[in-house]
Parts: structure tokens; sequence; C-alpha cells
């Protein structure tokens, strides 16, 4: 019994809007924690689609294919990192319209939640930008409070917002050790930081990926 309490107090799970934001965001700090013994799940809320559609206005590749390619890098990139392939949980949802689909998402957090019974949670900062980020914020959050949980949650932030909110403190990561490997799971997402043949441009600039190469991850807990 002792055992099993002991694999129980140490799983982890990272909830991502859009496969690439776990890596992005967080990809050092998996890295560090499944060394540490951690066993990290990550659910992944949408399915990406409409990243080059919406961006860029290209309607091919078409968003189902997006769709299909978005997931075979995301299981990729957590490779890299070193999380199980069983524990990449892809939920599917409709890219942009996660906010529609909050009560469907909000039933299979729960579950998610009973059955991993996380101690530590990494989740998009509620002030994020983005509204899927902070649509997975608002399910997450209230479905901890259904779950019946208190785990030890971790804010981060991809697209910005009012940061600081008042109330969190920041805790920043040293990840100069995982950096190496973060950055080979990053280059796993190429329909994100490269250009396919027909387009100009990748969908996440040089500049704004480089913000995700640096030694350091930074998170917000409540005070």
């Amino acid at each position: 019994m002792e055992c099993l309490n002991e694999m129980v107090d140490r799983r982890i799970i990272v909830f991502a809007p859009h496969p690439d934001d776990e890596t992005l965001a967080c990809g050092g700090t998996i890295i560090r924690k499944i060394q540490e013994g951690f066993d990290v799940h990550i659910v992944v809320m949408t399915d990406g689609r409409h990243s080059h559609d919406v961006t860029l206005g290209l309607t091919e590749p078409s968003p189902e294919t997006i769709a299909e390619i978005r997931a075979t890098e995301v299981k990729e990139a957590t490779r890299v990192l070193g999380v199980n392939p069983s524990n990449l949980l892809l939920q599917g949802f409709e890219d942009g319209k996660l906010r529609e689909q909050m009560s469907e998402a909000r039933e299979r957090t729960v579950r998610i939640l009973h059955e991993i019974r996380p101690v530590e949670m990494y989740v998009p900062y509620r002030d994020d930008a983005n509204e899927d980020h902070r649509t997975t914020y608002e399910i997450v959050t209230s479905s901890i409070r259904e779950a019946d949980l208190l785990p030890k949650m971790y804010e981060y932030s991809v697209w910005n917002g009012k940061i600081p909110r008042p109330g969190l403190k920041v805790l920043v990561m040293d990840i100069h050790k995982e950096l190496g490997r973060k950055k080979e799971a990053i280059s796993k997402y190429k329909s994100q930081i490269s250009s396919f043949p027909r387009q100009k441009k990748a969908v996440l600039s040089e500049e704004f990926v480089n913000k995700f190469r640096s030694e350091t991850e930074t998170f917000y807990i409540e005070e």
C-alpha cells in the first residue's frame, strides 16, 4: 500500500490548450520532473486544426489534415521530453471553439482528475491573451473543485496578458540542463515553426519561438 500511495503522490498533469503549448511553456520542467521520478501526464484540449486557415488564411492543407499533422507532432515532441505515450491524452476538441464545448470538456476533465489524482498541475495563465488558453484554465479549475482535489497549481503564459496579476507569485525555473532536449522537442512542431510549401511564413515567428528557447521557464502560483 505504501508503494501505491507513493506512486499516486508523484503524478502530475500538464494541460495544454493546443498541441505545442506543453513543450513551449513547460518542456524543460517536464523533462526534469520525469527525471525526478514523477509520472507526468499531458492533456491536450484541442486539435489545433485552425492554425493555418485562421492565422495565415490558407485552406490547404485542410484543417482536418492540420489536426492529423499536429497530433503526430505532439506525440513526437512529448516522446522527446520523456513522456510515456500512454500518458498523452488528446481530447480533440475543435481549435478556437473550446468555450462552446465547455460542458463536455469539463465532464472529461473531471473524469481524468478522478483517475489520475495529480499532486501538481500546470495550466495556462488565467489572463492569457488566447481564448482557448483562458477557457482551459476555467475548465480545469472548476473541475478541480468538482473532483474535490487540492493539487499545487502552476500557471504558464504563452500569449501573455495582464502579467502579473496581483496575488500571484512568479516562479522562475532554471532549465539550462534540459534545454537541449527541449529545443529538440520544439523542432518536432514543423507545421508551426517552419513554412509549408504554400506558406510565405511560419505560423509562429522565429522571434516568438525563441522566447521559449531560453534557459528558464516562468510560472505563476497563488501566494
